[in-house]
């Protein structure tokens, strides 16, 4: 046999299938030499004619209509069950992504669903105290609130905070302690939060003084709805505690101040306590207790201190001009203290 057949690298099985195809290229041409040489392979081993006949059937076979038709409907089996494979993979990704999609969608409703039961009161106050009136509310997780006279506030509780706005006046908080539900009083110009303690609020004309008895509370300026600041001006929250007093000015100003925090809780006792006043913020204080209101005109005077009954209020006010430099008037709406200057 010729080396081109029977390289050493190829199998049985190759060299038969080769003579196979070699032999039936040239049935009708055969030449001696090439068949001879196809009978001596034959011979060489027995071996050779069993793998040849076992090529030679399964050549046949495929040839066979039947056959044919067995290996097209293989084929077609195949390539359906190959595009079945792809369609159901497609139909698990699209059922995947339209998972996590609803998982999206829920996750936002139910967000938006958690913000709205969160923002729902679950308690709602008002109070407003008429001039020369003190009251005292207990609310409903224990805190007890002292509402100076002409004072109006507003408490909302929510399931995550408890709110105060003290829209005018004075009050005194004694909280009770809840971590999960911060307790927080809002003024115009000021934000105090705290989780625990007894504070005072007293909302004057040009400050927001805040003073503390006992505990610890956060005091921040507030800024107005739409108002903006560059991140170097912005507002300093700052914590002040036992016996501190902190004042909170229009300009968003802050300072930790001097003065007794004792002296915010002397209207408890019948007291008004001024230290270092100036005439605005006596003549506003004083007519919360005074069904004639007092204002001051003219250049303030300061560093006025005082303390006195606050059922001797008028006789305060007459000798007023004794210790500072004003003078008393009287209108059929005010009474005026005017400055000398």
């Amino acid at each position: 046999m010729s080396k081109s057949l029977t390289p050493k690298s190829q199998t049985l099985s190759e060299m038969a299938a080769r003579w196979y195809l070699r032999m039936r290229e040239h049935a009708h041409h055969q030449r001696a030499a090439e068949q001879h040489a196809f009978e001596q392979w034959l011979a060489d081993d027995p071996l050779h004619a069993t793998e040849y006949d076992s090529i030679a059937r399964a050549m046949r076979q495929l040839d066979s209509p039947e056959s044919l038709s067995t290996l097209a409907d293989a084929a077609e089996q195949h390539a359906f069950l190959a595009n079945e494979a792809r369609r159901k993979a497609k139909q698990r990704r699209v059922a995947q992504l339209m998972v996590v999609a609803f998982m999206c969608v829920a996750g936002f409703f139910s967000h938006q669903q958690y913000q709205v039961w969160q923002a729902t009161p679950v308690m709602q106050l008002a109070a407003q105290n008429p001039v020369g009136q003190i009251v005292i509310k207990t609310l409903d997780d224990g805190t007890k609130v002292t509402l100076s006279a002409k004072s109006d506030m507003e408490v909302t509780y929510y399931r995550h905070q408890r709110h105060v706005l003290l829209k005018e006046g004075e009050a005194i908080f004694e909280v009770t302690k809840d971590p999960e539900r911060p307790f927080v009083v809002e003024t115009d110009t000021a934000r105090i939060t705290v989780l625990g303690t007894r504070f005072a609020v007293n909302r004057l004309q040009q400050v927001v003084r805040v003073s503390v008895d006992h505990g610890r509370v956060k005091v921040e300026p507030k800024l107005e709805s739409g108002e903006t600041m560059p991140e170097s001006q912005a507002p300093i929250s700052r914590e002040i505690t036992n016996g501190q007093v902190a004042e909170v000015y229009p300009n968003h100003a802050m300072v930790l101040v001097n003065r007794p925090a004792s002296d915010a809780f002397a209207f408890l006792k019948g007291r008004l306590v001024f230290d270092r006043a100036d005439t605005s913020e006596i003549a506003y204080t004083v007519s919360r207790y005074r069904q004639k209101p007092v204002q001051s005109q003219g250049r303030q005077v300061r560093n006025i201190s005082a303390d006195i009954n606050i059922q001797d209020i008028d006789q305060f006010l007459r000798g007023l001009p004794n210790i500072a430099a004003v003078k008393l008037q009287e209108t059929p709406q005010y009474t005026l203290l005017n400055s000398q200057h």
